[in-house]
C-alpha cells in the first residue's frame, strides 16, 4: 500500500488554517505553495472532506477580537447604554415609558388621568366631543372653498448639484394635491368613527346611570323593611308610590 503524501495533511492543514483566521483560500496559490497540481489539491480537498473540519465561527466577536475595546458597551463593561436609553427611538409613537424618568408636566398629567370607569369613559367623551367639534370645522371650511381649488396634500424636491446658467440651483419638484370635495370625504370618514365612539360611551353611561338608580331604589326597599321588620317605625312603603310615578312617565327601563 503506497505511503500516504505529507504535502497532502500539509495542504489540508494549511487550507483549514486560513479559514479559521477568517481568510478567502485560493486553491491555485495552496497548491503551488505544496508543489503539486491544482487538480491533486482539488482531489484530496473532495476525498477528504476538508470543508467538514472547518471549525465553526460563533456569533459575535470571535476569541481575542479587539473591535469594541474602549467602548462604553464593550463586553465586560458595566457602563453600557443608560436606563431609559432612546437613541434608536424615531418618534414618541412607539416610546417605551419610564415613570421614574417623566417630565413634572408629564407626571401631573398622568395623576390627572381619570381611572375610575365612569371618570374614565366622561373624560374619553370630552376628547371626543372635542375631536368632533373640529372635524365639523374643518368640513365647513372645505365646503366653503372654490370647486375648483386645490389643497397641497405632500411635496417631493429633488435638489440637483448641478447649476443652470442663471447660476441658480435646479430642482425638480412633484406635487401632490387634493381637491376641497376628496378632503371632505376623508373627514366624513373620520367623524363617522368619533361619531360611532361617541354613541358607544353615551350607551355605556346611560347603562351605569340606570344601574346606580336601581340600586338606590333597592337600598331604600332594604332600609324600609328592616325598619318594618325591627317594628322601629309602621309607614306605607314610600318605594312603591316611586314605581307608580316612574310607570307614569314612561321610565319603565329601570327593571327591563
Amino acid at each position: 500500500m503506497p505511503k500516504r503524501s505529507e504535502k497532502r495533511d500539509a495542504a489540508k492543514a494549511d487550507y483549514l488554517t486560513q479559514l479559521s483566521k477568517g481568510e478567502k483560500v485560493n486553491l491555485r496559490e495552496l497548491a503551488d505553495k505544496v508543489g503539486v497540481s491544482y487538480q491533486t489539491i482539488r482531489n484530496w480537498k473532495a476525498a477528504d472532506k476538508w470543508d467538514d473540519d472547518i471549525p465553526k465561527r460563533k456569533r459575535g466577536g470571535q476569541p481575542g477580537n479587539t473591535n469594541s475595546k474602549g467602548h462604553r458597551n464593550a463586553k465586560g463593561s458595566h457602563d453600557g447604554a443608560p436606563k431609559g436609553n432612546k437613541n434608536a427611538e424615531k418618534d414618541g409613537a412607539y416610546s417605551a415609558i419610564f415613570f421614574d424618568m417623566l417630565t413634572e408636566e408629564e407626571k401631573e398629567l398622568c395623576e390627572k388621568t381619570p381611572c375610575g370607569s365612569l371618570e374614565a369613559l366622561k373624560h374619553e367623551l370630552q376628547i371626543l366631543k372635542l375631536r368632533e367639534h373640529k372635524i365639523l370645522s374643518k368640513i365647513a371650511e372645505y365646503e366653503a372653498m372654490k370647486d375648483d381649488e386645490l389643497i397641497t396634500s405632500s411635496v417631493l424636491d429633488m435638489r440637483l448639484p448641478k447649476k443652470g446658467k442663471d447660476g441658480a440651483v435646479q430642482q425638480m419638484g412633484m406635487y401632490t394635491k387634493d381637491s376641497a370635495f376628496q378632503r371632505v370625504l376623508k373627514l366624513d370618514e373620520a367623524l363617522y368613527k368619533v361619531q360611532g365612539r361617541i354613541a358607544t360611551i353615551a350607551n355605556s353611561l346611560k347603562a351605569i346611570e340606570e344601574t346606580e338608580k336601581r340600586l338606590e331604589i333597592d337600598k331604600r326597599r332594604l332600609d324600609i323593611m328592616y325598619m318594618r321588620a325591627s317594628g322601629t317605625i309602621e309607614i306605607e312603603d314610600p318605594v312603591d308610590g316611586m314605581f307608580d310615578d316612574m310607570m307614569e312617565t314612561g321610565d319603565e327601563t329601570i327593571y327591563e
